[in-house]
């Protein structure tokens, strides 16, 4: 793992943690029990991933991206994916989110 680019690795760390997020909305409780195999498999990739990226990367932008940009994204599935409501309040808060995100890059591309 050492020779991946470390944002291919968040990447792939945050499209595991979409897809165990996801899964946890389709097993609907143990209704589907086969949606558990998603959810260990998602969170269980993006959460090695995440300790791997850590040794490499600030934690604080690591995390913050990861969890952010997971959050956004999840969001947007619920909306689009599982038809749930989107406010004005949310989308603001997915604003703010996205913004503290673009924040988060620039400080670190300045940094070298």
């Amino acid at each position: 793992m050492n020779s991946f680019n470390p944002w291919v690795l968040l990447t792939i760390a945050i499209l595991a943690e979409l897809l165990g997020t996801s899964c946890l909305k389709l097993a609907n409780g143990w209704e589907r029990p086969w949606a558990w195999v998603g959810v260990a498999g998602g969170f269980g990739v993006a959460l090695v991933l995440v300790a791997h990226l850590v040794q490499k990367m600030d934690i604080s932008v690591v995390y913050a991206i990861w969890s952010g940009v997971g959050i956004a994204f999840v969001a947007v599935i619920g909306v689009v994916v599982f038809k749930e409501h989107m406010s004005w309040m949310k989308a603001a808060g997915l604003a703010a989110t996205i913004l503290g995100i673009v924040l988060l890059q620039l400080e670190t591309r300045s940094q070298g």
